[in-house]
């Protein structure tokens, strides 16, 4: 190979060699990249704009809290932060980050991977300290949030019959789909794509129709699922959190999880489901979360549904 091609990549390992500094390493990168859409509320053209997911990037307390959804930063564990997961995600992914511009460097992504894995240490660096105690009170709230789902799902598993492990690892490799139990010992399941996501579609669903009293969660984003998916889950009578994020299913087949008697969140992130949908989400009496960044809901339908369901969060 040429010697000017060793020449670069020495340069480019040696640079990150050594401990990376939050401030002077990892700051830039949020700063030019990230912050436009994960910063503090702030009015443009008269209009609030918040923080897209809730996830504020702009001081080293919100970035330790996470999203709405869940943390993005797990302390030497790369591969379990969002954070750098979804700047390595190829270009054409729905979740990959940033979504507008060029895609970091390699060396950009490099410096973030090394932070996490040398601990998320921010140095001296605080950030932005405004909402710190609203930070607190969720948190509060999320415990409690928390101790009441395993109160819930201990419930919920009173009657339920545990599948047989070997089979569950059948379906999971018929389907393309990981599915495991909710916790050790657990007879509840959870079911989630994690790589080829366009290998999974209607007919994944189906197979999950033997599993279908002890699922709890089910992850199909990015997937090739239709309508004809959310007929099947429909009759999934334990199932509390849907993720639809990236997928082709629009309002008219969300009417199959009409009046839906234990679902919680449901994600529709980057679908074409519009208000049309509104009724419906209004029918589902435990619905507590909805996210509807880049579906085709309007203003006005996320005024109607936070208007007729108080303690619904919608995340847009």
């Amino acid at each position: 190979m040429r010697l000017d091609y060793w020449l670069c990549l020495c340069l480019f390992s040696s640079s990150l060699s050594g401990v990376i500094d939050f401030k002077n390493n990892v700051w830039p990168i949020l700063e030019e990249r990230c912050i436009e859409c994960h910063r503090a509320p702030y009015e443009r053209n008269g209009v609030i704009k918040k923080p897209k997911a809730g996830l504020r990037l702009d001081g080293a307390a919100h970035i330790m809290y996470g999203s709405d959804e869940s943390p993005v930063v797990v302390v030497d564990h790369p591969s379990r932060s969002s954070l750098y997961q979804r700047v390595i995600l190829s270009p054409d992914d729905s979740d990959h980050m940033p979504p507008k511009g060029e895609p970091l460097t390699k060396s950009q992504k490099e410096i973030l991977r090394m932070w996490i894995a040398q601990g998320v240490d921010f140095g001296s660096w605080v950030g932005a300290t405004d909402g710190i105690q609203d930070l607190t009170e969720r948190r509060k709230a999320d415990q409690v949030l928390q101790a009441t789902y395993l109160k819930e799902f201990d419930v919920l598993a009173e009657g339920v019959v545990a599948v047989e492990g070997n089979f569950v690892k059948e379906i999971a490799l018929s389907t393309g789909l990981m599915i495991r139990p909710l916790g050790v010992g657990s007879k509840l399941l959870e079911a989630r794509v994690v790589t080829e996501p366009s290998q999974v579609g209607d007919n994944s669903v189906r197979k999950l129709l033997s599993l279908k009293d002890n699922l709890v969660s089910l992850d199909l984003r990015n997937t090739n699922v239709t309508d004809d998916s959310l007929k099947i889950i429909s009759s999934f009578p334990r199932l509390k959190k849907l993720n639809l994020m990236g997928t082709q299913i629009n309002s008219d087949g969300l009417g199959s999880l009409n009046r839906h008697k234990n679902l919680e969140t449901l994600n529709l992130v980057n679908t074409s489901v519009t208000d049309e949908a509104t009724d419906i989400l209004i029918s589902m009496p435990l619905l507590r979360r909805v996210y509807l960044w880049k579906s085709a809901f309007t203003k006005q339908g996320i005024l109607t549904l936070k208007k007729e369901m108080g303690d619904l969060i919608v995340s847009y």
